[in-house]
Parts: structure tokens; C-alpha cells; sequence
């Protein structure tokens, strides 16, 4: 779930994200594209607008000061292409695509006159390699099943919570979080349905609060299942990302970025124990997110080995340094609670993200255009 961090928390993961959207210092580029290079203003996107030939592109993202602007995303009408979150002040970030002829939206949430711009793209459409349609089936695969897998858990969830069955609804509530954070950066693509189904309190109007963590405060803290209508809208909602998905239209860079952004669900919400602020079940999302970046990155591995082994083996070691930090909290098939850790045990946890996202955050450009 895309959120404003304050100040005082967007200082303790700040390295995290820079390592995650930038890959160091680093100018990244897509392979045989180009770098695009837009800035956060207060105004929002600048430049304005844009006129790009299609292909590989990588936008290199940097805020010039504005505290109100620290998002830069490409919406094609309300689904969103890539994007960089939290480019706070002295900031930066990139994500690759590979462009396609049309005309699209950049979107700065927050800018006072230049919010919204457009991007022109003009040319052809360029093939896709069979071994870059290959990753990207073996990812829809895997999101297909993980969504089912996702309205299975939720309509137990919702079941139990029909049934009055307060503890029951709190474990089947866990296990219903698994697939949704394995596969969020998809849900969050189409706009509407993040929010919906994971907004926590104060993301959005009280009147607007909907899916999975209203239901959660509720049980842990009231000892209640709440209201029907709120267990109805989940279900629909969850069912409508099952179908949106058999639709969306997916490339490797793509794939790529949202293996980016699944550590950076981790380092913006789960290290500072707010996704999960009423049953603290943080690790159990924290594992989530990593095993859908880890399904993210194998599905375009090949891509990545084929032009880049040495990354692509230090990424699998990694990945297996972030298995090995969580261990150690490990209770059965599941995690001891959030609150049980010390600050060196989080500061621990985050230094594993941090030493995965940064080679990591270079696998968008390496595929894009493959």
C-alpha cells in the first residue's frame, strides 16, 4: 500500500530505498535504451511532459527539494506502468520499461501545477525474445496462482469471522495475508484495488477505511469480527483482482521493477512494524514480500544471467543472507510477534534488505528490451 511516511520514520529506512530505487550512485541504463532524466519540484514532474521514441527506457529520478512530491509514476489511464516511491528531498530513484508506442500519464501526487504531464511515445513496437516471453509467462503464472490462492484464504477468513470464531478468524487472517503480499506491487498497479483491500488507518478517510486491516483492529483490539459490510467488500474486492489479473499486460522490466518494490514494502512499512499494528504479525508480511521478490527475480533469472552471471549469483546469496536473518524468530510455521523485537534485532533485519535490494535494483535495466 503506497503511503506518506513522516519524517522521523522515512529517516531510519532512507538507506534502504536509496539502495533499492538507485543501485548506488550509479547511472543506471536500460540495455540498448536510454536514461530519461525527470526531477520532483514543487510544481511536480518537471519536465511537464514528454516526447519519447519507443524502447528500452530507464527514468532517473531525482527530488529537487519538494517535501509535498516523493512519487513519479507512468499510468497508462489508470493502471500504473512503474513508478519510484518515497524520493524524499536530496533523494533519487529509477525504474526501467520498455516503452511502447501511445500516449501515457506522468503522475507527481502532490505538485501544485504540473501533477499530472503527458508522455508521447512514438515509433514501433518492438519484439519480445522467447526467452523474455517465457519469464514473463512464468510470473503470470505465478501471480495467477498466488490470487487464487488469495480469494481460497480470504474466503475462510471471512467464514470464520461469519462463524463468530474470534481466534479462528486471527490465524486464518495470517494466512491470508501470504499471497496478497507476495503479489502487492500488482495489486497496487490498477490503482483503486490496493487501497481498498490494505489501506491501513489514516491512509485513507475514516469513511473510506475497507479491507483487511480494519477487520484486523476489530479482532485484536475490540475482540469483535466487525460489521458484514466490511467482510462482503473484502471478499468482492479480492475477486475482482483475481479476474483484473487474467488481463494485465506484463514485460520483464516490469517484473523486474516489482521485485524492487516488494523490498521496499519491507523497508517503508514492515521494519517499522505499521503494516501489521494491531496483531503484529509483521514477520509473517516481511517473508510474504520477500518470497514474491524472490518469485519476481527467478522469473527473469535467466535474463539476467545470461548478460550478467556474477550478479546474478550474488543475488541468489542475497536472498539466502535475508532467509538466514529471519530465521532466528522463526516459531513453527510461523513468526514470533513484531513487538518481540529489539532494535538491533530490526536494524539486522533492515541491513539483509538493504545488502539484497542494491544488486537487485539493477536487474530493470539489464532485462528491459529483451
Amino acid at each position: 500500500m503506497t503511503v506518506r511516511i513522516p519524517f522521523l520514520v522515512a529517516t531510519t529506512v532512507a538507506t534502504a530505498l536509496v539502495l533499492a530505487g538507485c543501485g548506488g550512485g550509479d547511472k543506471q541504463k536500460a540495455a540498448g535504451g536510454r536514461s530519461v532524466d525527470v526531477t520532483l519540484v514543487d510544481a511536480g514532474c518537471s519536465p511537464a511532459e514528454l516526447r519519447l521514441a519507443s524502447g528500452p527506457t530507464t527514468f532517473e529520478v531525482a527530488n529537487d527539494g519538494a517535501d509535498a512530491v516523493t512519487e513519479f509514476e507512468i499510468l497508462d489511464g489508470d493502471h500504473i506502468l512503474g513508478e519510484v516511491e518515497n524520493v524524499a528531498p536530496g533523494l533519487s530513484g529509477h525504474f526501467s520499461l520498455t516503452l511502447k508506442p501511445g500516449r501515457f500519464t506522468m503522475y507527481c501526487p502532490g505538485g501544485t501545477s504540473a501533477e499530472r504531464g503527458p508522455l508521447v511515445v512514438t515509433g514501433k513496437t518492438s519484439g519480445t525474445s522467447k526467452a523474455a516471453a517465457a519469464a514473463v509467462a512464468q510470473y503470470r503464472r505465478y501471480v495467477e496462482g498466488q490470487t487464487a490462492l488469495l480469494v481460497t484464504r480470504t474466503r475462510r477468513f471471512v467464514q470464520e469471522l461469519q462463524a463468530g470464531d474470534i481466534e479462528g478468524a486471527k490465524a486464518a487472517y495470517a494466512e491470508a495475508r501470504v499471497p496478497y503480499e507476495r503479489i502487492e506491487p500488482v495489486a497496487e498497479s490498477f490503482g483503486d484495488l490496493d487501497p481498498a483491500i490494505d489501506a491501513r488507518a489514516g491512509d485513507v478517510p475514516k469513511a473510506n477505511w475497507t479491507g483487511f486491516h480494519p477487520i484486523e483492529r476489530f479482532l485484536w483490539v475490540r475482540g469483535k469480527t466487525g460489521p458484514e459490510t466490511l467482510r462482503t467488500k473484502l471478499m468482492d474486492d479480492v475477486v475482482d483482482l483475481q479476474r483484473r489479473v487474467q488481463t494485465i499486460e506484463l514485460e520483464p522490466a516490469q517484473v523486474a521493477n516489482g521485485s524492487v518494490e516488494l523490498l521496499g514494502e519491507v523497508s517503508k512499512s514492515k521494519i517499522t512494524g505499521e503494516e501489521e499494528r494491531y496483531s503484529h504479525i509483521d514477520l509473517v508480511d516481511f517473508e510474504a514480500n520477500v518470497q514474491g521478490a524472490k518469485a519476481a527475480y527467478d522469473s527473469v533469472r535467466e535474463l539476467v544471467e545470461a548478460r550478467r552471471p556474477a550478479l546474478a549469483q550474488e543475488i541468489d546469496g542475497r536472498f539466502t543472507g535475508v532467509d538466514s536473518a529471519l530465521k532466528p524468530y522463526r516459531r513453527g510455521t510461523g513468526f514470533v510477534a513484531y513487538t518481540a523485537l529489539t532494535k538491533a534485532d530490526t536494524r539486522a533485519l533492515s541491513r539483509s534488505i538493504d545488502a539484497l535490494a542494491e544488486p537487485l535494483s539493477q536487474v530493470g535495466a539489464i532485462v528491459a528490451g529483451q
